[in-house]
């Protein structure tokens, strides 16, 4: 059973027998879908508004290839037998996701879905099937892309595209949209919606809105059983004569007579406002198709009149798609209203055919809406109109225009060419225009009126771009000094200079634009009547200013302004293509012969290739634009990785079976053109000069940097720089990628240094990360070694331990530099400040720290420092065998600075214990044995921090040390200033002793009422008294007695009394003259 559906789900109607009926235009697409089987390009964009049919199409499509009903050939499916479809119908949620549920995958990454679709499409190849991937209503992806621009779906899109785009898969992809790809990316930027562009790029556009003539000739064939009097012929030849002759409608080969003839009770106008008002307000042949079997009241099978007519369209509109009419999502609500109004208003006008009136009303409304701009529209052709399709007598058709026209309900306005409604204002436009001319200054800027007032396109250079792969963009600029001419910078590749002054005179545009680079000048021949355009504008402007209260005056003010500008861009852009007489194009002082958009195009890609003669031929739109989307630099990383360290590994490493951006930017950047390939003698990969032909320039010019950094360091940016202008003008993503890749490539022909830090030893990821953000940071300088004393060489190489390897003498010095470098960064901030070294090690090691230059460093800064002035030209071998044993005997002193002081805290150790052994073992346990009888819960908190740390479990000698020697400094010792190393000790000497002491103190049995300490007394003859004294807490009357005695009699005495007095009476209790 076939069905008549009002909408089409490709998936929901997979199994039934739809009612397609096939159109030109269907046939059409289908054949360029089909025929690009073999082609480099078969992903595709079906375009068209809602309701034309394209998700039946679809579905059509699909049954043709599955030969379940042949709606269009069978050609295809001949050759490559059958096919299988994936289907998704778009939705507010990201592509990806919708993807992983169709592909029946839990989750995974762009590249995952890829794979699965390559697995799919191998496995349709098997059985002699294609694979063909549709998306319907895909705008629903695209707006969820453009609200949440951090969505990976674009780069997806891409992906799938790429995938498709291979003349040897057998694979269509097809998605439809309402409208164009680019007109989901408003809300975005400049820079995103060139990205949008590109991936545009990539599908082949199929517009699928059925043209007018189309939807009248389906018309035609439902209307075949009407026909037209013979009564009526003479009218209807007439009446179709005045439509031809008013120009409202298109006419080509394809309206013939017999088709006009075809569509009666419809007159040729009525039938393009019938399609155009349901391509507006309804969808398209849906509607049509709905108008065409509909038996209402209004319809055009209830119809018992001459001609179906506009008055007649009218009314089927507003009582069939009436919500459409008075939504404030209409475009032409306003037009509606005030028709609306205007038949309200005409009911007062006096004696009067009030239905003709409605005929006439009805008939601008609809003219005014749905016919082409420019037509003619007068009163005239109202009268022939509505005569030849009505009843009504000539002489009141006329009578009841004029009426109109005198009750302000209509006028003719000659901006649109049109009779339109005049809505509550007597304003005459024309004669406030005239008035206000005295009014407005006439001697104005053009220039700046046009910037304000036209919006310049940006241009893209299609054959250049196409070509060379580097995407050129010219912009429209204009220019009012000569002397003021800029080259383009950033994302654009060059200016159109506009020159609308007339003072600036031809041969000083021939001249001025001599050696501009990408600078194409256009002297406008038509600047009166663009003068004449903004003046206009001006005073329209003015009259809006000044009429603010006249709300229906300033509607039409607006209008009369919007065509006015119309026109002023018309006469800006359109008319750029006048013959020479009127516009004269110049570029580098030669006069350009320019009549067309193509011709334009085709001079700025003679202009590109001229003046970027040295950008490479590099197709790979990941990397070649100016600004790389956030999963193509996270690409560039693992890329930059990759050939740091799988240089001589076929692919850098890269996966056969797999298919990441960063090996698609490998295979276009360092595969294909020659610079990594393997070794034919030795059979391993390297890195070497691009063998690509388009490549060399930009080779040999940055080559040329690194060997004009001989004499001097010249900072990276000025490479970038160089690269960013012609005859180069590479865009900064591509640049992101090459830079670092030729800085890897030959990091063994410079020394590279930082701005702040000196000299950067190695070419690491990290360092790559940060010339990236800020590449002003850093510099370059490169070596001339023909005149190095290969002997001293030599020596630094034994000294360091390293080999010529295939490096050169060249890498191999800038490595030996490096090793000092390391060294002494390694060292801790003790040793690297500490002056407890011999005189000729603190020299060396300032010169190592102090270094800046490998080349000055290693033959001047360290020999001086050791005394060896002399050494760089003196051949003399005993002389080097000294220099090299001095600098050896000062590293070995400076690496053993910090054993050093080891060696003193551990001699410091031992002695205060009287340890019999100096093995680290062996002291340490007796160390522990010494403390055993320490009680952790009666030390102070740093003593009880230093007993811990010396009876910790390290087994390491260092480790111990410096964690014991860390807790008596109350610092990290390898961050200790010599100074300091006096308190060390003495802290030392005294948490020690107090251990000691502490040791034995908790060797007696303490209980809550007794417990013993210990006192050491010195006296001024030097004699040193220890001794032990038990206190009890006991309850004895008599002590508490005395001790009360004693106290009062000893608050009588000051501080140094009081002491003095304890102090002799101590020294007699324990027998010794302490006090003399």
């Amino acid at each position: 059973m076939e069905y008549n559906n009002i909408s089409t789900n490709i998936l929901r109607d997979e199994s039934k027998d739809l009612n397609y009926v096939v159109t030109p235009n269907a046939i059409q697409i289908y054949e360029r879908i089909v025929n690009s089987a073999t082609k480099s390009n078969k992903s595709f964009t079906l375009i068209g508004n809602y309701g034309t049919g394209k998700s039946t199409f679809l579905w059509a499509l699909e049954k043709n290839l599955l030969k379940e009903k042949i709606y269009f050939s069978n050609t295809l499916d001949a050759k490559n037998g059958s096919f299988d479809f994936i289907k998704l119908v778009g939705d507010n949620t990201p592509l990806s996701d919708t993807l992983l549920r169709t592909l029946k995958l839990k989750e995974g990454s762009s590249t995952e879905i890829i794979e699965e679709l390559e697995k799919r499409r191998i496995a349709s190849s098997k059985k002699n099937k294609g694979l063909v991937l549709i998306i319907d209503e895909f705008g629903k992806f695209l707006e969820y892309i453009g609200k949440n621009k951090q969505s990976n779906d674009l780069y997806l899109l891409q992906l799938i595209s790429e995938w498709a785009n291979d003349d040897s898969k057998n694979v269509f992809f097809i998605i439809s949209l309402h409208q164009s790809f680019i007109s989901y990316s408003t809300s975005l930027d400049v820079s995103e919606k060139l990205e949008w562009e590109k991936i545009k790029g990539r599908f082949i556009e199929l517009l699928f809105n059925e043209p007018v003539e189309q939807l009248l000739f389906f018309a035609s064939k439902k209307l075949e059983h009407f026909e037209l009097p013979k009564k009526l012929e003479d009218s209807f030849h007439l009446l179709n004569k005045a439509i031809k002759n008013s120009n409202l409608i298109n006419f080509n080969e394809l309206n013939t007579p017999d088709l006009a003839k075809s569509l009666y009770p419809l007159d040729w106008l009525s039938a393009n406002i019938l399609v155009n008002s349901l391509q507006r307000y309804g969808q398209n042949e849906r509607s049509l198709f709905t108008f065409l079997n509909d038996n209402s009241k209004y319809s055009i099978n209830q119809f018992d009149g001459k001609f179906y007519s506009a008055p007649n369209i009218f009314d089927y509109l507003v009582n069939t798609l009436g919500s459409e009419i008075y939504s404030f999502n209409n475009p032409h609500r306003a037009q509606w209203q005030t028709c609306f109004r205007a038949l309200e208003r005409s009911e007062l006008i006096e004696e009067i055919d009030y239905e003709l009136v409605a005929e006439i009303i009805k008939t601008i409304c609809l003219v005014t809406v749905f016919t082409k701009a420019g037509g003619l529209f007068d009163k005239k052709f109202i009268s022939k109109y509505i005569r030849h399709t009505s009843d009504h007598k000539d002489d009141s058709v006329d009578k009841t225009i004029e009426k109109l026209d005198k009750s302000g309900i209509i006028r003719f306005y000659k901006h649109s060419n049109k009779i339109n409604f005049l809505e509550g204002t007597d304003l005459d436009i024309e004669q406030e225009l005239a008035d206000v001319s005295k009014e407005i200054n006439p001697d104005f800027s053009v220039t700046d009126a046009i910037s304000d007032l036209v919006d310049f396109p940006v241009i893209l250079v299609k054959k250049n771009s196409f070509e060379k792969g580097t995407p050129r963009f010219f912009e429209f600029k204009i220019l009012t000094d000569l002397n003021n001419i800029n080259n383009a910078e950033g994302a654009l590749d060059g200016y159109i200079n506009l020159i609308f002054d007339t003072t600036i005179k031809e041969k000083d545009v021939k001249k001025y634009s001599q050696n501009t680079g990408s600078n194409l000048f256009v002297i406008y021949k038509n600047s009166k009547d663009i003068h004449n355009e903004i003046f206009t504008i001006n005073k329209l402007q003015f009259l809006i200013r000044k009429h603010q209260e006249d709300k229906n005056a300033i509607v039409l003010l607006k209008k009369e302004e919007e065509f006015h500008k119309q026109q002023l861009e018309k006469f800006v852009l359109d008319n750029l293509f006048i013959s020479n007489d009127q516009n004269i194009w110049f570029y580098n002082g030669r006069e350009e012969n320019i009549k067309s958009k193509k011709a334009l195009n085709e001079t700025l890609s003679k202009i590109c290739d001229i003046e970027f003669r040295n950008a490479p031929h590099f197709k790979n739109e990941l990397v070649n634009k100016e600004f790389l989307s956030p999963q193509i630099s996270t690409a560039r990383k693992s890329f930059l990785r990759c050939l740091l360290n799988n240089e001589s590994i076929e692919n850098l490493g890269f996966p056969n079976d797999k298919y990441p951006p960063e090996k698609s930017i490998y295979i276009t950047l360092a595969k294909d053109t020659g610079i990594h390939t393997q070794n034919n003698i030795l059979k391993h990969f390297s890195f070497s000069a691009p063998a690509d032909e388009t490549f060399k320039p930009l080779w040999n010019e940055c080559d040329a940097f690194i060997k004009s950094a001989n004499s001097s360091k010249r900072n990276l940016a000025e490479l970038y720089e160089i690269l960013s202008i012609s005859p180069f003008k590479l865009k900064k993503g591509f640049v992101e990628f090459w830079v670092p890749m030729f800085l890897i490539i030959n990091k063994e022909d410079f020394a590279l240094f930082h701005d702040t830090n000196g000299f950067i030893p190695y070419l690491t990821e990290d360092v790559l990360d940060l010339i990236h953000k800020s590449p002003a940071n850093y510099s370059i300088k490169s070596y001339d070694v023909s005149g190095l004393k290969i002997n001293l060489l030599e020596s630094y190489k034994e000294l360091v331990q390293v080999g010529d390897y295939e490096l050169g003498t060249k890498s191999t010095f800038l490595s030996i530099f490096g090793n000092f470098l390391r060294f002494i960064r390694a060292l801790n901030e003790y040793t690297v400040n500490t002056k407890r070294l011999s005189p000729k090690a603190i020299s060396l090691r300032e010169a190592i720290k102090n270094a800046r230059d490998p080349e000055d460093a290693l033959f001047n800064q360290f020999p001086n420092a050791l005394g060896f002035h002399s050494i760089s030209i003196n051949d003399d071998e005993e002389i080097l065998k000294s220099y090299t044993y001095h600098i050896q005997e000062s590293i070995r002193e400076i690496r053993s600075a910090f054993d050093a002081l080891l060696d003193r805290i551990e001699d410091k150790i031992i002695h205060s214990f009287y340890c019999e052994s100096n093995d680290f073992e062996d002291y340490k346990s007796e160390i522990q044995s010494r403390l055993k009888s320490v009680n952790l819960s009666l030390l102070g908190a740093e003593q009880s921090i230093f007993y811990k740390r010396l009876v910790s479990p390290l087994d390491d000698r260092a480790s111990w040390l410096k964690s014991v020697a860390d807790a008596a400094l109350g610092k990290s010792i390898d961050k200790m200033i010599d100074e300091e190393e006096v308190l060390l000790v003495t802290n030392l000497e005294s948490y020690l002793l107090g251990l000691i002491k502490a040791s034995e103190l908790h060797e007696f049995k303490s209980s809550e009422n007794r417990r013993m300490i210990s006192i050491q007394l010195s006296g001024t003859k030097g004699t040193m008294i220890n001794d032990k004294i038990i206190i009890s807490d006991e309850n004895n009357i008599e002590f508490e007695s005395i001790r009360m005695q004693l106290r009062e009699k000893l608050v009588t005495l000051d501080v140094h009394r009081r002491k003095q007095l304890l102090m002799e009476l101590l020294s007699k209790e324990l027998n010794e003259d302490l006090v003399l």
